[in-house]
C-alpha cells in the first residue's frame, strides 16, 4: 500500500529469468563494462549491466540489433532498470545487413526511439512481435522495400497505442472515403485525429495541412485490414509514399509526446 492508502500491485521479477530479447543499444560503462538497452518479449525495455572487456565472447555477441535468447541475473523486483546483468545471449539474428546500410539503421533506430518513448504501447508481447518482425523484414529488404516497410510499421504501431485514426470513413460525415477517385482530396484533421473528405474538408477550418491522395488513403486502409504479407506486395506511388510518410511520421511523434531524434538527424534519409 502506497502513502496515499492505495494498493499497489507488481509483479516480481525472478532472480534469474529469461527473455527473447533484441538489442535497442551498447553503451560503455566504466573501461570494460557496458550498459545495455533490450526490448524483451515478457518484461518489455530491460536495461542491464555487460561486465566483460573487449575479448569477452558474449560482448561480440552482445551488439546492436542482434535478437535472441537473452538470459538475465537480478534482484526480485518488478524495477528491470536497476541491478540486472547479462550472463548469456544466444543470438538467433545478427541483422548484419543494417551495417552496411544507413536507411536500415536509422529506420530501426526510429522503431526503437518510439517503443522507448511509448513504453512498449502498454503490450510487451504485442510490441516485441511486431518490432521483431519489422526488423527481420528490414534485413531482407531492398531500398525502395524498406520505405514502405517503415510506414507499415508505424501504421500498425499506431494501432498498438490505440490512436490509430480511421482511414475508410470521413470523421466528419461518415461518408467512405476510399472510393474517391480525386486526387488529393482528403485531408487530415490533428483535434479530431481523424481524415476528412474533400466536402466536409472546405467547411472544416481545423483540418491539419496534410493532403492525400485516394492512393494513399486506400493503400493505409489495406494495411490495416490485410496481414504483413499481404501488405507487402501493395504497390503504391513516389508521391502517396511521401505524403504517407509526412503523416505517419507527425503521428509518430505525437504518439511519443515529443520530437523524435532519430526524425530529425535523419532528415533527408528516412
Amino acid at each position: 500500500m502506497d502513502k496515499k492508502g492505495k494498493i499497489e500491485y507488481h509483479v516480481s521479477m525472478p532472480r534469474n529469468y529469461v527473455s527473447q530479447g533484441i538489442v535497442f543499444s551498447v553503451k560503455l560503462l566504466g573501461e570494460n563494462n557496458s550498459s545495455v538497452c533490450f526490448l524483451t518479449k515478457d518484461c518489455g525495455i530491460v536495461y542491464a549491466t555487460l561486465y566483460g572487456g573487449p575479448k569477452s565472447k558474449l560482448r561480440s555477441l552482445v551488439s546492436q540489433w542482434n535478437s535472441g535468447t537473452a538470459y538475465f541475473y537480478g534482484r526480485e523486483t518488478d524495477d528491470t532498470s536497476r541491478g540486472v546483468k547479462i550472463t548469456d545471449f544466444d543470438v538467433k539474428n545478427y541483422h548484419l545487413s543494417f551495417r552496411e546500410s544507413l536507411y536500415k539503421t536509422y529506420a530501426a533506430s526510429l522503431a526503437a526511439e518510439l517503443v522507448m518513448k511509448t513504453k512498449c504501447a502498454g503490450g510487451n508481447e504485442k510490441c516485441w512481435n511486431l518490432v521483431s518482425g519489422f526488423l527481420d523484414g528490414l534485413e531482407l529488404s531492398s531500398a525502395g522495400q524498406c520505405e514502405t516497410g517503415v510506414v507499415r510499421f508505424l501504421w500498425r504501431y499506431l494501432e498498438l497505442l490505440g490512436i490509430r485514426p480511421d482511414a475508410a470513413h470521413c470523421i466528419s460525415c461518415e461518408k467512405d472515403i476510399t472510393g474517391n477517385s480525386q486526387a488529393y482530396e482528403v485531408s487530415y484533421n490533428a483535434g479530431e485525429n481523424g481524415f476528412v473528405c474533400s466536402s466536409c474538408t472546405k467547411q472544416d477550418r481545423n483540418a491539419h495541412p496534410f493532403l492525400l491522395s485516394s492512393e494513399a488513403v486506400c493503400y493505409l486502409q489495406a494495411v490495416s485490414e490485410l496481414s504483413p504479407a499481404e501488405a507487402r506486395s501493395l504497390p503504391v506511388s513516389c508521391d502517396s509514399l511521401c505524403d504517407i510518410k509526412r503523416l505517419v511520421f507527425f503521428l509518430a511523434e505525437q504518439a511519443a509526446g515529443t520530437k523524435l531524434k532519430t526524425l530529425e538527424t535523419g532528415m533527408g534519409i528516412l
